[in-house]
């Protein structure tokens, strides 16, 4: 049996395209397989740590001992500019005595392609001899294999001397350098005499690449920094954040100028069409060229034919962009490298092209853009009457055809995600509520940008959003014992989904209720069934299918609270934004003042601390932007 690794207690640096992975304890490379291809008999997660580059891990370990001995683990810290520290103390070498006399300290440093790695050596007593050894192997494993708990057995080293040490596969290259150093058996080692007030110091680098990677590394914006008017766990949470975000700037090979943000890592390392548009819609108030280039990266990847493998159409934008297929066979996925299969990316990408318009601020951009917008447009028109005379006519909805491509493609997208209140799977294809929201939001400012720049084809958008505004109110609506709510879905047979979730919350702020509609998904959301005190729970908690620990039928998830706390913003509901901003600050003190990619739907009544969702990712793009959401709920201006 393999299990997909735990992530909650790992500490992580990134840099986009590289990242570093480390245990609970700072250590890379701890637990030894059960049996090849499985995880360490030390329980799921604990041996997920390396060098990370793109999608591969190549460095898979790093164990440092002094004279033999393995530090004992004192603390890790994450700190600015992709810095990990970490400290331990090695008993055993300094004779007898009651305290702790030698401190190691490693402080790793990422940047985009290298990481250097620096060791001081310190000690109260007068000279400890030392010898600092570190044992490293590579086994530039897919991140894909391990997702689903698999390992290869580690390479042995294509080149090797007395200075560096390097491994080389498939256009991918490791090299690691510590001149003067390399041992026998891929080992590091340096000897010397440590003192009171005389540390002993060394480093080692590697530099990482892969020359078939479909991204890279993009530049930092200039001198961006926001901190908060109040100091305390707000100003931490945004420092946090944007220093997150700043290590997962990425562009791809296909449009090298344009920067867009890694939807997160480990698994999520590339662009992502719903994940990457959300995120700088979240940022825009900071930063308008990263929302400029969001949308050109993706246009540089639109849809120009029709291929049902791919999900590709004409004018539609991306789900994910990788430099290889997907495969995942435990979910029976096999995605190619450039997959369309999100019902969303399109009416998101207009919305935040929409949004960037209005903002005045990179008029060159839009006008750019304008040719990419008529063909998305296009999409989105033909994808809202394909339905012809079935059941979901006139609503956007998606079904799989290609047999292995995502069965659910919203930002929901697990294989149980859509179903009714009873538990009931629903069949395809499926029409989502927030992505009708989208679309109206998408044609209408559309349409508002096509009479702005004088182009064709404004009243097309708006006859399609008055008709779709109209179709929403008479077909989603549905009531239970305690009132009215839009239902998460229609399925294939034109069903309403009859359970509460938070897909309503993403309605609000597009234009697609009407004041007394936003009125009941407010006070819906706000309620006990989908509060949890700390963010909104995916589904509802009356639901037969709710779990706490469900990927998306219970859990908690950052950007999704977010997101309705920015429409709650929008339609005036100021006090109940702020409640579950005020919520999601609470969680993110349980994660080091940052915020996961989700978190377990335990109630802040059933727990003083946000639970953690074991396979949660972190950094995750569209999580670290919702701090920016937060604090403006939190009366921050930007």
């Amino acid at each position: 049996m393999t299990v997909q690794p735990a992530l909650h207690r790992q500490h992580c640096s990134v840099a986009a395209p590289t990242q570093v992975w480390l245990d609970a304890d700072g250590r890379l490379g701890g637990g030894a397989p059960a049996a090849p291809g499985t995880g360490p008999t030390t329980g799921a997660g604990e041996w997920f740590t390396g060098l990370l580059h793109g999608d591969t891990r190549m460095l898979c370990r790093a164990e440092v001992t002094v004279n033999g001995f393995a530090p004992e683990p004192a603390t890790v810290e994450t700190c600015p500019g992709g810095v990990l520290k970490v400290r331990g103390l090695v008993r055993g070498i300094e004779g007898p005595t009651e305290d702790p006399a030698v401190e190691l300290l490693q402080t790793w440093t990422v940047t985009p392609g290298a990481v250097r790695v620096a060791l001081r050596l310190s000690t109260s007593l007068e000279a400890v001899d030392a010898e600092i050894e570190v044992r490293l192997a590579a086994d530039f494993t897919d991140m894909a294999a391990i997702r689903l708990g698999r390992y290869r057995e580690p390479l042995q080293p294509t080149a090797a001397d007395a200075s560096s040490l390097r491994w080389d596969e498939d256009g991918k290259t490791l090299t690691v350098a510590a001149p003067g150093r390399v041992g026998p058996g891929a080992r590091l080692s340096w000897r010397g005499t440590a003192g009171r007030g005389r540390p002993l110091e060394v480093e080692w680098q590697a530099v990482l690449t892969d020359s078939g990677d479909a991204v890279l590394a993009a530049p930092l914006p200039a001198a961006r920094r926001v901190r908060a008017a109040t100091e305390g766990p707000l100003g931490l949470l945004l420092d946090n954040s944007l220093d997150e975000l700043d290590g997962l700037r990425l562009a791809s090979r296909q449009a090298p100028d344009a920067p867009f943000l890694a939807a997160g890592a480990p698994w999520y390392f590339t662009l992502f069409g719903r994940d990457s548009l959300w995120a700088a819609r979240m940022l825009l108030p900071l930063d308008a060229a990263l929302a400029a280039g969001t949308l050109r990266a993706l246009a540089a990847h639109q849809g120009t034919k029709t291929d049902p493998a791919a999900a590709e159409e004409p004018g539609k934008i991306l789900h994910e962009l990788r430099s290889k297929e997907l495969v995942l066979e435990s979910q029976a996925l096999r995605l190619p490298p450039v997959y369309f299969g999100a019902v969303d990316s399109t009416p998101l990408w207009l919305c935040l092209l929409g949004e960037l318009g209005l903002a005045g601020t990179e008029d060159g951009a839009v006008r750019s853009l304008l040719p990419s917008a008529g063909s998305a447009a296009q999409w989105l028109l033909a994808a809202g009457g394909a339905a012809g005379n079935t059941a979901n006519a006139g609503f956007l909805s998606y079904q799989d055809t290609s047999g292995h491509g995502l069965s659910n493609q919203g930002w929901k997208d697990s294989r149980d995600a859509m179903q009714f209140s009873d538990g009931r799977q629903a069949d395809g294809p499926i029409a989502l509520s927030e992505v009708q929201g989208y679309a109206y939001q998408a044609a209408v400012q559309t349409a508002d940008l096509f009479d702005a720049y004088g182009e064709p084809g404004a009243r097309e958008l708006r006859d399609f959003a008055a008709a779709l505004k109209q179709n929403f109110r008479e077909r989603f609506w549905v009531q239970d014992d305690a009132g009215s709510f839009p239902a998460m879905a229609l399925d294939g047979h034109g069903e309403p989904l009859d359970v509460p979730g938070s897909n309503m919350g993403h309605l609000l702020g597009t234009g697609i209720l009407d004041a007394a509609e936003a009125r009941l998904v407010a006070d819906r959301l706000l309620g006990p069934e989908l509060f949890s005190g700390y963010g909104l729970h995916t589904l509802s908690r009356r639901a037969a299918g709710f779990w706490p620990f469900s990927y998306h039928c219970g859990s908690v998830w950052s950007h999704d609270t977010a997101v309705a706390v920015r429409g709650l913003l929008g339609e005036g509901f100021t006090a109940e934004a702020r409640a579950l901003a005020e919520g999601l600050l609470a969680a993110s003190g349980a994660f080091g003042h940052r915020l996961p990619e989700l978190f377990a739907g335990v109630t802040a009544a059933e727990s003083g601390r946000a639970v953690p969702y074991p396979a949660s990712c972190h950094p995750q793009a569209w999580s670290s932007a919702s701090a920016v959401v937060i604090a403006q709920a939190l009366g921050v201006e930007f």
